[in-house]
């Protein structure tokens, strides 16, 4: 089970996100937290994608838009990742002459297409 943190606990755990920060953030839908009944409530992704968003908003200087945005962009690299790999592992599953096969089909293909 994953473990929830409150507002509070939250903060605590990022030492760069403050009220004013997290209120920006929010705004621009980097986090969407759960509702409870404790309140608002954060997974754990929440706090790996508010750590990244104040490191990329301190070093660059980004706006919370461009940080949604730019944290969006990183979300779809991860999901298109994730379908590669299970693209490969279908592609090892196959017989030695099939995979062959799909090699130098997708490598024409790549190389065509430039």
């Amino acid at each position: 089970m994953t473990r929830k943190l409150t507002e509070d606990e939250l903060l605590g755990a990022i030492a760069r996100l403050t009220s004013d920060r997290l209120s920006e953030y929010l705004a621009a839908e980097i986090v969407i937290p759960e509702q409870s009944e404790q309140g608002l409530v954060y997974q754990t992704i929440d706090v790996a994608r508010l750590e990244l968003a104040c490191e990329l908003h301190d070093q660059y200087d980004m706006e919370s838009d461009a940080l949604s945005m730019m944290i969006s962009l990183i979300d779809q690299m991860h999901c298109l990742r994730a379908e590669l790999r299970e693209v490969l592992n279908a592609v090892d599953a196959q017989p030695e002459p099939v995979r062959k096969k799909m090699i130098e089909i997708i490598g024409t293909a790549r190389f065509q297409q430039r």
